[in-house]
């Protein structure tokens, strides 16, 4: 998924950095309940810039997902467009739940950003929309994650299930974190499929279950997302 600016022309201030999204490629494993398990710290670093897309867009932020989730290793090629992704072990052939988080980059001007948002967001959902099947956008608006208001959208989609057997049910949410007056932020992914026990609808995917504790741990460094 290309920056907004590149797949929307007329929205030049506000630069979208897209994932790399995929749902399968962990090993096997039993959802089972992550909500109350032991949790592992993420810091982003320089060092996990591993593009110059990503070190030009650098943010400090942090968040803690559960001990047993895979942190997916990054692509080598320059290409590279999620600082990080961590997902759950699979459950019959796919991941219950993963996030992605890539980036976004503002003008500084509030109100600027948050007209281009509103502006370009069903857009650009639609365009990441079509690396899936069967996508279905549900709604485009603002929301809120942990402490940080933003804006995005929610969508359903499916999954060719390994075997022949029956399609895979995909809920999903973007949020866009850029807080007021930052030039720099983040772009969030969070996709629950249907091997999860709960987060059966995209409203629900983030407000329930161990994707809300990832989400309501997040923290970004105030003097990152502001481009010092």
């Amino acid at each position: 998924m290309r920056a907004l600016a590149m797949a929307l022309s007329g929205v030049a201030a506000l630069a979208l950095a897209g994932c790399n999204v995929s749902i399968g490629n962990n090993a096997s494993s039993n959802a089972g309940s992550d909500t109350a398990a032991a949790t592992t710290h993420y810091v982003n670093s320089r060092a996990s810039a591993v593009s110059p897309v990503l070190q030009q867009s650098y943010v400090d932020f942090a968040f803690d997902y559960p001990q047993r989730w895979n942190v997916t290793p990054q692509r080598t090629d320059g290409n590279e467009r999620n600082f990080v992704r961590v997902a759950a072990p699979m459950v019959n052939g796919f991941e219950p739940y993963a996030l992605h988080v890539g980036y976004v980059t503002g003008s500084g001007n509030a109100e600027s950003d948050r007209r281009d948002m509103e502006q370009g967001t069903p857009g650009f959902a639609q365009q990441f929309g079509s690396s899936f099947n069967d996508f279905q956008l549900v709604s485009v608006g603002p929301a809120r994650v942990g402490r940080y208001d933003t804006y995005g959208w929610r969508f359903t989609a499916t999954a060719p299930s390994p075997n022949g057997g029956p399609t895979v049910r995909i809920y999903g949410r973007g949020d866009f974190v850029l807080p007021p007056g930052a030039t720099r932020g983040l772009t969030l992914i969070s996709l629950v499929t249907d091997r999860a026990p709960d987060s059966q609808s995209a409203a629900q995917v983030g407000e329930t279950g161990p994707l809300k504790a990832v989400l309501d741990s997040l923290q970004l460094t105030e003097a990152g997302a502001a481009g010092k």
